[in-house]
């Protein structure tokens, strides 16, 4: 069922999980032992019930084999349970490591890896992957050892009874095995498809769900539910065809079971016939014999669940080993302005370069703004910077220390960022601007959502800072999200400020107070600009303007406009980034 030794390998890996917990694993065993050991008991009593109650009138039979078969009951519902419980605490346990490791896995992952995985593949691997794993921790390997002890016993007692009759019933042991093997290599496959199909499901959905308003305004709703329709379709196809071999597992397995079963039958007929069994035993020898079938049943299906567990246990295993976000640095960087210095750096998108040889230098405590059209480079210098992505040659300076040798928490903790695609969370206001931080005083946070100029309309709300803002602050205008985020930026209070057109979303009037107190930050701050808008720029320090990855002019607002060049073409068309 298991006997690739990928797949052992696979659930081996699994079996760690519950590692932990070894003292609930040990009394899921031993009751399982239990139960597998109370039922051979039972076509043993029949025996008795025929040759000594029903044959020979035994009166201490007739009164003691009832009572036997209570007790037996008893006990074996009470290992039943007992292995049940502790068994599904123990997967329940597992599950929760294995969500909790991948969640943190994800957060981990480089900018890279998010790309190539998409929201939807991940979210796929947590909504749909685990709970696939969750059902192999809870049930295989308990139905495994349960009912493989209960086949091992009743075959014990077919022995014990007559093995002559009981060789006949293990001939057919390796046929069935061969069955197992194909139908496991099919579903391993279909379920593999499966798990593919469900993230492109989920992608489907999740893009739609966001991207609701601009479906609507373009009429698109017949082209997204015709792409959300193929992909339900192709994961009903994969699904189909893996339960198609499921179902047809269990007859062909009990197929061939029933034509040892009639062989067995004649044979012990004949046997009984020339006294070679007595009545009893050929009673309980058939009853034994039919016993076995069922937990036979029981592993054959199960083979399904531990197939789908296996390919989602590959998926997840495929993040969990994933290159995690370069973090080799062990330095500690100074929480104080410094210039940051650009160096020879070399960058590619996959084939496709974009910096040679680029060299940059920004002053401590001054303001530049990046200016250029889409794909020219400014939010991938940003990204350098930060250590989304790192430089294929060349380095990156905060003072004398290369970014490279510094903790990325560190080189992070010295950054402010606020996008212009502002993410808050479903939170409170208060959590949202601390967001990252503990115990930090209300004065703080209050301070922050004035500077920002969005204390005005916080103070208003019934509930105040502590109002939920609903999934990415859904419960406010734009332009209230992105004073939020901007109120988190002051709070920081990092000394070097990064701004992705931090004010496009809002008013002229709020625009004009954010500016003003952007002023303010500019005396202690190093504040980096990727700039969209003329009003964003004109009183930055310095303006480097660049072309696919070239720096093509730099200096201030007026000097720009003086050289009558690229910069000068860009303002008087009114957009900056074309």
């Amino acid at each position: 069922m298991i006997a690739d030794p990928k797949t052992i390998a696979l659930y081996k890996r699994l079996l760690t999980y519950i590692r932990p917990y070894w003292k609930a694993v040990a009394i899921t065993i031993v009751a399982l032992f239990i139960t597998a050991a109370m039922t051979p008991l039972l076509p043993a009593l029949l025996k008795d019930v025929v040759d000594e109650s029903l044959i020979a009138k035994n009166e201490e039979a007739i009164t003691t084999i009832p009572l036997l078969i209570i007790l037996i009951f008893m006990v074996r519902g009470f290992a039943e349970y007992a292995s049940k419980v502790a068994g599904e605490w123990v997967a329940h346990k597992a599950i929760q490591a294995i969500r909790s490791e991948l969640f943190a896995k994800i957060q981990r992952l480089s900018e890279t890896t998010h790309r190539e995985y998409t929201e939807g593949k991940l979210l796929s691997k947590i909504t749909y992957d685990v709970p696939q794993v969750g059902a192999t921790l809870s049930q295989a390997w308990i139905v495994i050892i349960k009912e493989s002890l209960i086949v091992l016993g009743l075959l014990g007692f077919l022995f014990y009874t007559t093995w002559q009759l009981t060789l006949l019933i293990i001939v057919i042991a390796p046929i069935v095995a061969l069955v197992f093997n194909r139908a496991s290599k099919l579903m391993r496959k279909s379920n593999k498809n499966i798990q593919a199909s469900m993230g492109v499901l989920t992608q489907r959905l999740g893009e739609s769900l966001k991207g609701h308003k601009e479906i609507k305004m373009y009429g698109a709703q017949s082209y997204e539910q015709a792409r959300f329709d193929d992909a339900s379709e192709t994961f009903r196809k994969h699904t189909m065809k893996s339960a198609r071999v499921a179902a047809a597992n269990v007859p062909v397995i009990q197929l061939i079971a029933s034509v040892s079963l009639a062989g067995v039958i004649y044979v012990a007929s004949v046997m009984s016939a020339n006294d070679q069994l007595t009545t009893g035993e050929f009673i309980a020898f058939i009853t034994a014999m039919v016993m076995i079938f069922d937990p036979i049943r029981r592993l054959t299906n199960i083979n399904a669940t531990i197939q789908r567990g296996m390919a989602a246990a590959e998926s997840i295993f495929d993040v969990l080993d994933h290159r995690e976000e370069p973090n080799a640095g062990t330095q500690k960087l100074e929480n104080k302005l410094l210039p940051i210095y650009f160096k020879n750096i070399e960058f590619a998108y996959g084939h496709e370069r974009l910096f040679k040889d680029f060299s940059l230098t920004i002053p401590a405590g001054k303001s530049l703004a990046l200016v250029g059209s889409s794909g020219s480079g400014k939010t991938t210098l940003v990204n350098l910077l930060t250590r989304f992505y790192d430089p294929k040659d060349g380095e990156i300076l905060i003072g004398n220390q290369n970014i490279h040798n510094v903790e990325t928490t560190s080189l992070r903790d010295q950054m402010a960022y606020v996008s212009q695609n502002v993410v808050l969370f479903n939170d409170t206001i208060a959590a949202n601007i601390a967001y990252g931080k503990s115990g930090i005083p209300v004065e703080e946070i209050i301070k922050a959502a004035q500077n920002a100029h969005a204390w005005e309309f916080i103070e208003s709300l019934p509930a105040g800072l502590d109002t939920i803002i609903g999934e990415n602050g859904a419960s406010l205008s734009g332009g209230q999200r992105q004073r939020i985020a901007i109120a988190r930026a002051f709070l920081k209070n990092a000394p070097i400020l990064i701004l992705d057109e931090a004010t496009s979303a809002l008013d002229n009037e709020s625009e004009r107070q954010i500016q003003l107190a952007m002023e303010q930050l500019k005396q202690n701050r190093t504040v980096i600009m990727i700039a969209h808008r003329l009003t964003t720029i004109e009183n930055a320090d310095h303006i480097i303007v660049l072309d696919h990855g070239k720096l093509i002019e730099q200096g201030t607002h007026q000097h720009l406009l003086g050289k009558k060049g690229y910069y000068a073409t860009l303002y008087q068309t009114g957009n900056l980034s074309e």
